[in-house]
């Protein structure tokens, strides 16, 4: 009889130990989890924080010029590596417009090629009258099978470009 107590005794304590090392395995899956979701909040506030930084760059940069050519002029020495299209006057004589301008960016945020990039900077300048109008938006790239993009951050701006006089100078 003794052996027989000696062997419920082990099998329960057996049983025991699996159960706690049950609810430990699932209590340690839920906090990979939390882990796991945080990490991703984590990247993507980092992401959105370098998105509204260059997005307000940008925007000073086009705040700083007086028309859509000079506009792009000083993109183009800032980010050579983007793709700029040629300005396209309108019917009406104040109204001009420009294709999108693509400024590529590497996954720190740094200005790329467009092969090497994880982020996508779309810029659409047009003015009206004395108004120059920016639209941009921060995508990310998907990867290339999917072929789509995400939305991190948009900004639009409307700049006044002031009327001068022939000796004035900026």
């Amino acid at each position: 009889m003794i052996r027989k107590s000696r062997a419920r005794a082990s099998s329960l304590f057996l049983m025991e130990l699996i159960l706690a090392i049950l609810f430990f395995s699932a209590a340690s899956a839920i906090c990979v989890q939390f882990f796991v979701r945080s990490h991703l909040l984590s990247r993507d506030s980092d992401a959105l924080s370098h998105a509204v930084i260059e997005c307000s760059g940008v925007a000073e940069t086009v705040c700083a010029s007086d028309s859509i050519p000079e506009a792009v002029a000083l993109l183009q020495s800032l980010y050579p590596d983007g793709i700029y299209p040629e300005a396209k006057e309108s019917a009406e004589a104040n109204d001009t417009r420009v294709g999108e301008i693509r400024i590529y960016y590497d996954d720190a945020f740094l200005p790329c090629g467009e092969e090497s990039s994880a982020y996508i900077l779309v810029l659409q300048l047009t003015t009206d009258g004395n108004m120059l109008d920016a639209a941009m938006q921060m995508q990310s790239c998907a990867p290339e099978d999917t072929g789509q993009t995400d939305t991190v951050y948009e900004l639009d701006i409307r700049h006044h470009i002031a009327g001068r006089t022939g000796n004035e100078t900026r």
